[in-house]
Parts: C-alpha cells; structure tokens; sequence
C-alpha cells in the first residue's frame, strides 16, 4: 500500500548533462554519509569524475557506500575499486557471481536501481547509471534518461530502502562491520 507524503520538492534531471553535475555537487557537499546505488558504473569519463567525487567524500570523513550490480559492472576494472577503497569508501557488488550455464530463476536477480542518497536530505532516484550519455558507436546524441532530486520528507524512505539493502549485502558478503544503525 502506498500513501503520498507531502511536502518534498522534486525536480526532474533530463540526462546525464543535467544529472551528474547534481550530484557531483552534492557528493561535494556531503557532511556524513552516503549511499550510491547503480546497475551500471563505469570506468569512463563520467564514471571516472563520480570516482574522485566520492574519493573527496570519502577523505573528508563521509562514511561513503557504493553498491553495484555484478552483471551491469562486470566490466568496471578491479583497480577503480581499489582506488576507491584506498580512500575509504566501502564497495559491494550485488550477484558478483556471473554464469551463463546456471539455468536458475535466482541467477536473474539483479540490481538495477540507480539511487544516491546524501546525508539523509538529499536523494536522487531514476534511470541514470554512472556512465557516459554518448557511449555507443553512431548513437545519436543525446541519451534519454531522466532521474529527479528529492528534498524533504521522502528522503526517508529512500534512505531506509538504501540502508536496508545496503545492510542485507553487507552481511551476505561477510562484512557486518561496514553495517550501521
């Protein structure tokens, strides 16, 4: 069931040319904590600049979490995590695990959400991995996708929706000390 919640200002991102300037911006700003959440992240130029974003963050003291899909990162190299983690920031992969000869349902559980949530006041949800608009050979610009930045009382619950799953990944991959109440 589901119930409006009043009182937030939403503003629509269109693409990545308004996206990510947001919330590199906001990641620059963060003061305590962070959960970032994509399917797809990558090791390109939007990819590499939202690396250093969260690098900054993650030296000024941020507590700075970063869960990405196993499947739709695949290709994101073992040294970008390694650079984030030197500085701090905690990373997961959701189903790191790929195989195409296991013909389970489960194995088709991915994450495809695309969330960052800062210091529990700002939150942006939509369609937008951390990726170049223009990647794809003869792809005529620009790529349509659209996300929306949250203040106010919905914050909350994307936050609890971030923290939970976050959390549940946590411990499934034996890392109980990078979950907080």
């Amino acid at each position: 069931m589901s119930r409006m919640i009043p009182n937030n200002q939403i503003t629509l991102l269109q693409n990545g040319e308004a996206y990510f300037p947001a919330i590199e911006a906001t990641l620059d700003r963060a003061a305590h904590e962070i959960y970032l959440e994509s399917y797809i992240f990558k090791n390109d130029n939007t990819g590499r600049r939202i690396t250093e974003a969260l690098r900054r963050a993650a030296f000024r003291g941020v507590k700075t979490h970063v869960l990405i899909d196993g499947f739709g990162s695949n290709s994101l190299p073992k040294s970008m995590i390694d650079y984030l983690e030197a500085a701090g920031v905690m990373v997961l992969k959701f189903r790191p695990k790929i195989s195409p000869w296991t013909l389970r349902r489960h194995r088709l559980r991915r994450l495809h959400r695309k969330i960052l949530v800062v210091d529990q006041e700002i939150a942006f949800v939509g369609g937008i991995n951390i990726i170049d608009d223009m990647d794809m050979p003869g792809q005529i610009s620009p790529r349509y996708d659209y996300a929306v930045s949250v203040e106010g009382p919905l914050v909350e619950k994307i936050y609890d929706s971030a923290h939970r799953v976050w959390s549940r990944v946590a411990w499934t991959r034996l890392r109980p000390d990078w979950v907080q109440d």
